[in-house]
């Protein structure tokens, strides 16, 4: 037997393997309590109930596969990275897992196609890539959606805190200032303000509010300032001060971090210059050379 043909076999091997460990799962009712409570909580009504749940019954089978291939770390890390991409509408663990089986089936159908049709080392390792593709991808989307939203707060954080000293210099109290800077501003760090003032109206003590906050965002310099305002409250220090200070504390650290960027430029330039770039020069360069050189000896 053909490398080529046992690595076709295992490929099918391994579809089969999962079409058989997800029909075992579906005829045994896995099914997910978190994801039912959430699809009868969405329900407005009977009819579009019955309607629809030919569809919940499916998801719900995705979502219970999805969640036994997926590690326990995983689920909790899917979920941290929702709440640090803002919980957008709609974006909740179980459709994430949902789409990771959706992604690893359709590979699984490359696979098949393309082991069946020729069975090639190269064909079972491009339809294995699909399936990791498949499996990996919605974890890369949010993990991403967190990460640009981290930035944008970074970003955003030093004008904000200029804009919440000019409203207590002027007369405010510090929740008046942040919900006066929330109702004003628009982005993700606006959208945290506004939370945590509501969270304050609700009953909150401003130090969970505030660590809330912090931990629904896990950016250092917002968590530098949120330790800074709960300690300058424990205190009695002066909170425009504080704000003040932290401003420009997190502009020299944004400074001191676009500078470290800089220096690593050279560095990731080292591989596309010697990859990309120098072969093609030495080809022109040294081409009419050798070209010129086979002709003197010929």
């Amino acid at each position: 037997m053909s490398g080529s043909t046992s690595f076709a076999l295992g490929g099918l091997a391994l579809i089969g393997a999962l079409l058989a460990l997800s029909y075992g799962l579906g005829i045994i009712g896995v099914h997910d309590r978190d994801v039912r409570r959430r699809v009868k909580n969405r329900t407005t009504s009977a009819s579009a109930a019955v309607a629809a749940k030919p569809v919940v019954h499916i998801e719900e089978r995705a979502t219970g596969i999805g969640r036994y291939i997926t590690p326990p770390g995983s689920l909790v890390k899917l979920e941290r990275n929702i709440m640090l991409a803002g919980r957008p509408e709609g974006w909740t663990v179980a459709k994430f897992v949902t789409y990771k089986v959706v992604g690893v089936g359709i590979g699984g159908l490359l696979l098949l196609s393309l082991v069946s049709s020729k069975p090639t080392l190269v064909n079972f390792l491009t339809g294995f890539g699909a399936i990791l593709f498949g499996y990996l991808a919605p974890d890369a989307i949010v993990a991403n959606r967190a990460e640009a939203r981290q930035k944008v707060i970074q970003r955003e954080l030093p004008d904000v805190l200029d804009q919440v000293t000019i409203a207590i210099e002027s007369g405010l109290g510090f929740e008046a200032a942040f919900s006066h800077i929330g109702d004003r501003r628009t982005g993700p760090l606006a959208e945290e303000v506004v939370r945590a003032v509501q969270d304050m109206r609700l009953g909150m003590s401003r130090k969970d509010a505030y660590q809330a906050m912090a931990d629904r965002t896990d950016v250092p310099d917002l968590n530098q300032f949120v330790r800074s305002i709960v300690q300058a409250e424990q205190y009695g220090v002066s909170i425009a001060k504080v704000v003040r200070t932290q401003a420009e504390e997190i502009r020299f650290s944004r400074k001191k971090r676009a500078e470290a960027e800089a220096l690593k430029v050279p560095v990731k330039i080292v591989f596309p210059l010697l990859v990309c770039i120098l072969p093609v020069l030495f080809a022109v360069i040294l081409t009419p050379a050798i070209m010129s050189l086979a002709e003197s000896l010929a």
